[in-house]
């Protein structure tokens, strides 16, 4: 028997290669991922060499090229595949969701894997996953099905809302979670204690693992930093701004007439909500860029944010940072932040400087920007538990402000201290 990790982020195959590396490199292990992320095809091949996971499974869960991206592109007057290959794509998903619905959940997970061969649902006796799409949901009950129910089904983290109660999923039994701070937990205290472990931590000073992760996440010196002593890149001097990756208002839908508008009522109404709070974001981000003091501002993209994001970025005075489909965590692992100040919406990144790492020898202050962001339009009641839990553990270097007029004067008090300490040691 083996068991399975189902991952459909970085960080939670970053916590993977942590466990199976932590001692757990005996047991058989597999890994799932999806396309979710450009260059995850490479990712998967390379998890494999590692000798952790016996196979690595890709899934093809990409937007179709069909007739409805094909009608899209065409509005938008944006290069697209043929009309023939579009109906073709859209026929073949149909003739998917027909089988799927025949022949089951295992065929339809099979039929789309496109990496690691058929998957056997029957061979596992624990899989580690957190239920935020169906995929994951139809993969867990069909190996419950194989395996008459014996599978242990633990969540694994994925990030800051892995520590909310909406996580505990009814749609499959859970027998343990396994987080990096388990007492960070909003329901820790209400009868998970003895049934959530700590994912080892990372160790700043441990050459091996950091090698390890390099590899699997493609990180190179790409010549843009200098090494201190210790072997690590120097991050110092800078303001780095955290993208979360709320898409934009698609362009297509100001070009549509009334009746499509109406066909795609539902549609417009969710990106109207995302476009908002992309344009909040953005609001925040030209404070931060505007107010610099002369300091360095980077903006480190979300991994799988377009890169048509860049663009508006750059409307301001900033830089990207470089390795820009690479998780901030394995940044953390290679480089070094004096006089750093990191600010963001709500994005875990930050959170797992402290909870993910032992050995990390510079406080960082971090603003984190969801009252302002999410107010009157999200409920956000959960985030602001979990981070107000993270602020109790780190009160010096945590901020949370509620207006924009809070914000702008913690973040002016926060960017003259850094210029005073940079100016010292000049």
């Amino acid at each position: 028997m083996k068991r399975l990790y189902i991952c459909l982020t970085d960080f939670q195959i970053l916590n993977a290669i942590s466990m199976q590396y932590a001692g757990n490199d005996t047991i058989e292990a597999d890994i799932m991922l999806v396309t979710n992320k450009e260059g995850n095809y490479e990712l998967a091949k390379r998890l494999q060499s590692t000798g952790f996971f016996e196979n690595a499974f890709l899934l093809n869960n990409s937007r179709i090229q069909g007739m409805h991206m094909y009608l899209r592109n065409a509005t938008e007057g944006k290069k697209h595949i043929t009309l023939i290959n579009s109906l073709k794509n859209s026929l073949n998903e149909i003739k998917h969701i027909v089988f799927s619905k025949i022949k089951g959940k295992g065929y339809a997970i099979n039929n789309k894997m496109i990496l690691g061969g058929t998957m056997d649902f029957s061979q596992y006796d624990s899989v580690f996953c957190l239920d935020k799409r169906q995929l994951v949901v139809d993969c867990v009950q069909e190996i419950l099905k194989a395996t008459e129910q014996k599978c242990k089904i633990n969540l694994l983290d994925e990030g800051t809302s892995t520590y909310w109660r909406s996580i505990l999923t009814k749609k499959f039994p859970i027998n343990e979670i396994f987080l990096m701070a388990p007492k960070l937990a909003n329901y820790f205290h209400e009868g998970w204690e003895n049934r959530i472990n700590t994912i080892p931590a990372i160790n700043i000073n441990d050459d091996k693992f950091r090698n390890i992760i390099n590899y699997v996440f493609a990180f190179e010196d790409d010549g843009h930093y200098l090494k201190n002593k210790n072997g690590l890149y120097e991050m110092g001097n800078q303001i780095v701004f955290f993208d979360q990756n709320w898409d934009p208002m698609p362009e297509y839908f100001s070009k549509l007439n009334r009746f499509m508008k109406f066909l795609l009522h539902n549609s417009y109404k969710k990106h109207k909500k995302e476009s908002m709070f992309y344009e909040r974001k953005m609001d925040m981000f030209r404070i931060v860029a505007d107010n610099s003091n002369n300091n360095k501002v980077v903006v480190k993209l979300h991994p799988r944010s377009p890169l048509s994001f860049i663009k508006d970025y750059q409307k301001s005075c900033c830089e990207m940072a470089h390795n820009i489909k690479i998780p901030w965590e394995v940044f953390m692992d290679n480089c070094s932040f004096k006089n750093n100040i990191w600010i963001t919406v709500s994005s875990t990144a930050l959170c797992t400087y402290r909870m993910a790492f032992t050995n990390r020898s510079y406080d960082i202050p971090m603003i984190f920007l969801y009252k302002i962001v999410y107010k009157g339009n999200m409920d956000f009641r959960e985030d602001d538990e979990f981070f107000q839990h993270f602020k109790e553990e780190y009160p010096d270097s945590v901020f949370i402000p509620e207006t924009i007029d809070e914000f702008r004067t913690i973040y002016n008090e926060l960017v003259n201290k850094m210029s005073r300490q940079v100016n010292a040691n000049e």
